[in-house]
C-alpha cells in the first residue's frame, strides 16, 4: 500500500487526541441508539459511499450499523469478533465486510494499526447488482444478501494482500477520497462496483462466517435460484439442469441451511408475499399467484399458518 496513503490516513483525529487524553469513547457520535450506528449520522446526505479512517486507542463495544461497512487495513492489524463468537483477524492489506445488523466488536488498535471504513448505504448494491449481472451466482447471491440484511451471512473476509489488481484499485478509491471528498460521487460508486466485481469473482479468496464454510458451488446456485425464480422453481427441474438427483440436492440444502428445499421455496415466496401485500395493491389472489402459487387455499392456510394473521390482516396492519 501507498506510504504517502498511509500517513494521510494514519493522522491522528480530533476524538483520537480525545480518547489519548483518556477521554472515554461518545458513542452519541455514532448514534442516537448505543448499539445501532446510523447511516444517517455518518454517511453524508445523497451520498452513497463515504469514507472515513478507523477511530484507534479505544476497543469498539459489540454494535450493529444499518449501512455495510468495508474495512479496508492499510497496516497493522485490527481484531474483530463478530456474532459474539466468530474472530476475524484483519491484516494489512486485506478487506472485511461486515453486513447490515451484524454485531460485531473491534479490539484496541494501536498507533501502527491504520485502517479505513467504506461506509455503503444498502442503495449502493441495486446498482451493484447490475454490474455483476447473471453469470456470477456467487455475486449475486451475496450482493443481494448485502443489500437486504440477510443475517445468515454476517461478514464476507478477503485476505487479498498479493491481489495486486485490488490492492491498486484501492489506493486510487483512497485517493480520490482525499483530494476530493464529496465529490465525484459517480466515480465513486463505479469503483466501488468494480472492486465488488473484483471480490466476488475472487472465489478461492473468499473466506465465509465459519456457518457457512462447508457451502459449494451447487448450494449457492441453489439459494440463488429460489431468490430470484422463486414463482417458477421445480427442484427436480434444477436436479436435472445440474446433473444430480433431487435426493442429492435436498441433502446438500438441508446441510448447508439446516432448512429442506420446501421451507426455503416457501420463505422464500412468502417473503415476497408480504412485499407484495404492503407495497402494492395488486389482489390478493393476484398476489397469491404471482409468488408461485396456484391454489389460493392452500397460500391462504400457508400464510396464515406462518403469519399468524391472514394476508388481508397482514396488508391492513402494514399500509402506511
Amino acid at each position: 500500500m501507498d506510504r504517502q496513503l498511509i500517513e494521510r490516513f494514519a493522522a491522528v483525529t480530533p476524538e483520537e487526541r480525545r480518547l489519548l487524553a483518556s477521554g472515554p469513547l461518545d458513542m452519541a457520535f455514532y448514534s442516537t441508539t448505543a448499539a445501532l450506528l446510523e447511516g444517517k449520522r455518518l454517511i453524508p446526505y445523497e451520498q452513497m459511499i463515504t469514507v472515513r479512517p478507523h477511530t484507534r486507542f479505544v476497543a469498539f463495544p459489540p454494535h450493529r450499523h444499518d449501512f455495510v461497512e468495508v474495512m479496508v487495513m492499510l497496516s497493522g492489524q485490527t481484531v474483530h469478533t463478530l456474532g459474539g463468537r466468530e474472530t476475524v483477524t484483519l491484516k494489512a492489506g486485506e478487506i472485511l465486510l461486515i453486513n447490515r445488523h451484524a454485531t460485531h466488536a473491534i479490539a484496541l488498535c494501536g498507533q501502527g494499526d491504520v485502517a479505513v471504513n467504506f461506509l455503503v448505504q444498502p442503495e449502493f448494491f441495486d446498482f451493484a447488482l447490475e454490474m455483476v449481472g447473471g453469470d456470477n451466482a456467487l455475486g449475486k447471491f451475496l450482493l443481494d444478501a448485502l443489500r437486504t440484511g440477510e443475517s445468515s451471512i454476517p461478514y464476507l473476509y478477503f485476505p487479498v494482500s498479493e491481489r495486486a489488481s485490488i490492492q491498486h484499485l484501492l489506493q486510487s478509491m483512497l485517493w480520490g477520497f482525499v483530494e476530493a471528498p464529496g465529490a465525484y460521487r459517480r466515480i465513486h460508486r463505479v469503483e466501488m462496483g468494480l472492486l465488488f466485481l473484483h471480490m466476488m469473482e475472487l472465489a478461492d479468496c473468499l473466506q465465509l462466517s465459519t456457518n457457512l464454510r462447508h457451502w459449494n458451488a451447487l448450494a449457492v446456485e441453489l439459494l440463488s435460484e429460489i431468490r430470484t425464480r422463486y414463482a417458477a422453481f421445480h427442484l427436480k427441474d434444477f436436479a436435472r439442469a445440474h446433473g444430480v438427483s433431487a435426493a442429492y440436492v435436498s441433502r446438500v440444502a438441508r446441510e448447508v441451511t439446516g432448512q429442506s428445499c420446501t421451507e426455503l421455496l416457501q420463505q422464500r415466496r412468502l417473503e415476497k408475499a408480504r412485499q407484495l401485500l404492503q407495497d402494492t395493491d395488486r389482489s390478493i389472489l393476484n398476489i397469491c399467484q404471482a409468488v408461485g402459487y396456484n391454489n389460493s387455499s392452500y397460500f391462504y392456510r400457508l400464510f396464515e399458518l406462518r403469519e399468524g394473521v391472514s394476508p388481508k390482516g397482514y396488508r391492513s396492519s402494514h399500509r402506511l
